[in-house]
């Protein structure tokens, strides 16, 4: 009852359509078929989206909408608007999302630098993306010697039952 009732106080703020989003949620969270219109309604709102988290001021993705989908200005605030509805608003990425992004983006302009046999650039470019993706760390590699110091534990048992119950003991505390 709560999630409804904030959902409908999201919606009423943004000035949205009670029921006009209810289908792309549906879509993204039960896999509901939608119709055709509402398909490429859909990609409106990702390429929308996918450009503001990618950087690209509100004002140029307007325009890019109005350029390429022949819409006015309104309804490219619109589509704009219902897209962080849907996918959340993009000043909100997290640091990792935006570590991805940015990996992404180097990893396409080393691709870039490849066709135009620019070798030296596209290898800087890919090192620079392993390197936001943290693959160049140093990761701890064998045995602590400290480890090997330290006296172990040994315990001599001959009834089975205290075994067991040990045994047990050992199991439940390691969950």
């Amino acid at each position: 009852m709560a999630k409804k009732s904030a959902l409908a106080k999201v919606k009423n703020k943004l000035q949205l359509d009670e029921h006009k989003m209810d289908k792309f949620l549906a879509y993204y969270h039960n896999g509901t078929v939608l119709s055709d219109d509402d398909m490429s309604m859909l990609e409106k709102y990702r390429k929308a989206w996918s450009w503001l988290s990618r950087g690209k001021q509100f004002d140029v993705v307007i325009s890019i909408l109005m350029k390429e989908y022949g819409v006015q200005e309104r309804q490219a605030r619109y589509i704009i608007t219902e897209a962080t509805f849907l996918h959340g608003n993009t000043s909100q990425l997290d640091k990792a999302g935006k570590k991805v992004a940015s990996a992404n983006f180097q990893r396409l302009l080393a691709n870039l630098a490849m066709i135009d046999r620019q070798y030296e650039t596209a290898s800087r470019a890919w090192e620079k993306a392993d390197r936001m993706e943290g693959l160049l760390d140093e990761e701890a590699v064998g045995h602590d010697p400290e480890n090997f110091l330290k006296p172990g534990k040994f315990v001599f048992i001959n009834n089975v039952n205290i075994l067991k119950q040990n045994i047990k003991q050992q199991l439940e505390d390691d969950e």
